[in-house]
């Protein structure tokens, strides 16, 4: 979980530097990129038990987002831990925020990765 506060930090003030509203781009970010982590553990399991199951990818990857923006919308507006963590000044990362970035299109490539493996291997 303390990946998702740091991408939450890090997304919310840039994206506060552009938007009036910075909470819904980092929401969004939030929710694919644990879309992708989903969906990269489903496959890992799928993987490893060497069950074939044939799951549709793209209902996870289409309801999946909806569900976590709800979530992440609950947990850091309505709960208030949002307004705690840009308040703490320990989630900044300074100069290393640009691994949050390669974080974030790492899952969505290991998604692609584990899915081409436990299709054809």
């Amino acid at each position: 979980m303390k990946i998702y506060k740091l991408i939450y930090y890090h997304f919310y003030l840039k994206s506060s530097k552009k938007n009036a509203v910075p909470e819904i781009p980092v929401y969004a970010m939030l929710s694919f990129t644990q879309t992708s982590n989903l969906i990269t553990i489903i496959n890992v399991i799928m993987i490893i038990t060497r069950i074939d199951v044939n799951y549709d990818i793209r209902k996870i990857a289409l309801i999946g987002p909806v569900l976590f923006y709800l979530f992440n919308y609950y947990y850091f507006s309505k709960k208030g831990y949002g307004a705690i963590i840009i308040k703490d000044d320990s989630y900044s990362i300074g100069k290393y925020s640009f691994l949050l970035d390669i974080y974030n299109v790492s899952s969505f490539l290991l998604v692609v990765l584990t899915y081409y493996f436990y299709k054809e291997f």
